[in-house]
């Protein structure tokens, strides 16, 4: 032990040897984290499978591991998660909340014509500008938040991209579709889709919320706590 890192309880080790009374139950490779440390040469060691479920949970001696990354959670220890693709996984994620909450933001702001029509056309645009907002600001999300960001770093993310993409959208809205808004005979719809200028402030700001809705609920979903064993994955 004197020639190497000294071993500490949430450290990730590898199997370099079975211990004999061990054959069968531990293999060579395996990997797992030091949930309790008795003292320097033994340790009680967790091998957690892709699916979440324990391989084994044995006292191994210090002879047979060799430390493999050292806690809190690093860049080796992400790389390890192969099995878990974390930016296709939270597109999926963003997809469905966008979808969600974006079909109800439509629904309710086409409730303000009082129609049947008007409502079923908010909600499928909705959908659409949720689906798509929510897979872009969840692939942007897993890009600043990661696994330790958490829930504050998803949330301006998805604040600041759902705004920025709603007033682009909203710049970008053609005339005859704000035309059609105003002929709703609504004095909501009317102020709301004036002008360029108030499209883009309203659609950025309804945006700005999926957005941040998406981005708290990726980030929180991603967010891998410090010291917590059951979140590695060998």
């Amino acid at each position: 032990m004197d020639d190497r890192e000294e071993i500490d309880q949430y450290d990730l080790v590898e199997i370099i040897q079975v211990p004999p009374k061990l054959e069968g139950v531990i293999d060579v490779g395996d990997i797992g984290v030091v949930v309790e440390k008795y003292d320097h040469e033994t340790f009680q060691v967790e091998c957690v499978q892709p699916g979440g479920a324990t391989k084994w949970l044995e006292r191994v001696h210090v002879r047979y591991v060799r430390l493999r990354s050292k806690d809190p959670y690093n860049p080796w220890i992400e790389k390890s998660l192969a099995d878990i693709p974390i930016m296709q996984r939270s597109i999926i994620l963003g997809m469905w909340v966008g979808a969600i909450f974006g079909g109800l933001i439509g629904a309710a702001f086409g409730a303000i014509t009082k129609t049947l029509n008007g409502i079923l056309v908010g909600l499928v645009m909705g959908l659409i500008l949720g689906v798509v907002t929510g897979a872009l600001t969840a692939a942007l999300t897993v890009k600043t938040a990661g696994t330790t960001g958490g829930i504050g770093v998803g949330y301006f993310t998805g604040m600041v991209f759902g705004g920025i993409f709603g007033i682009l959208l909203g710049a970008l809205t053609p005339a005859s579709l704000r035309m059609s808004a105003q002929a709703e005979g609504s004095p909501v719809l009317d102020a709301l889709m004036s002008g360029p200028f108030d499209t883009a402030m309203f659609i950025g700001f309804l945006l700005s919320i999926l957005g941040a809705m998406v981005g708290t609920w990726v980030g929180g979903r991603n967010l891998v706590p410090r010291n917590l064993k059951e979140r590695y994955r060998p």
